[in-house]
């Protein structure tokens, strides 16, 4: 963790427990100091300015409301990115539905009589495994999480992604392979227990 980082979770700590007594100004400052960060992580995963706008104050509301639920002996940013990962999962998720509904919507509105187009059964199919990983990133730490959406969704670098979470590329390096492993490794089980499922039918 650098040093700037350092000296924002420390500074973080002390305007928290100024908030928690009844210090109201604490709060905007603490935004203030955690902005540029958490701004950084939304613009790297949206494309829209508004979208953006929303999810960073959706963001500040949900520290807001679960601030006294926080251990100051704990670094700061490590629970505001678990809040913040938590809530742009959520956003690329509901927006991947969205996209893949309004992607069936085009072609069978515009397909050709030689269009291979997918079948409604297919496309089901395809839309429910992408459900069933998205829910099997809940088994994973917040942190690991919002690593693999960075890396295999918005394609950053293990250096970009070092900068924003606070940890070095060899670090992020090693959480990724970890984490693919044990994602395939949950996926993997699930199959099996649908197939064996499948079946005894």
């Amino acid at each position: 963790m650098d040093q700037e980082l350092l000296r924002a979770n420390r500074e973080a700590a002390r305007l928290v427990q100024q908030f928690l007594k009844g210090q109201s100004r604490a709060f905007p400052a603490l935004v203030q100091l955690f902005t540029p960060r958490v701004m950084s992580i939304i613009r790297r995963l949206v494309s829209s300015y508004h979208d953006g706008e929303d999810l960073h104050n959706e963001i500040w509301l949900k520290v807001a409301q679960h601030l006294h639920k926080y251990d100051t002996t704990l670094p700061f940013h490590s629970w505001l990115y678990r809040i913040a990962s938590n809530a742009c999962i959520d956003f690329l998720r509901k927006k991947r539905e969205i996209v893949l509904e309004d992607e069936q919507l085009h072609q069978q509105v515009h397909k050709q009589p030689t269009d291979r187009v997918k079948s409604p059964e297919l496309f089901l199919l395809e839309k429910e495994s992408y459900s069933e990983l998205t829910s099997l990133l809940d088994s994973l730490n917040d942190t690991d999480r919002l690593i693999l959406t960075l890396r295999f969704v918005q394609e950053l670098s293990y250096e970009e992604i070092g900068s924003m979470v606070g940890m070095s590329k060899n670090t992020i390096g090693t959480r990724l392979f970890r984490a693919r492993k044990h994602l395939k490794e949950l996926l993997d089980r699930q199959r099996e227990e649908r197939r064996r499922s499948d079946a005894a039918y």
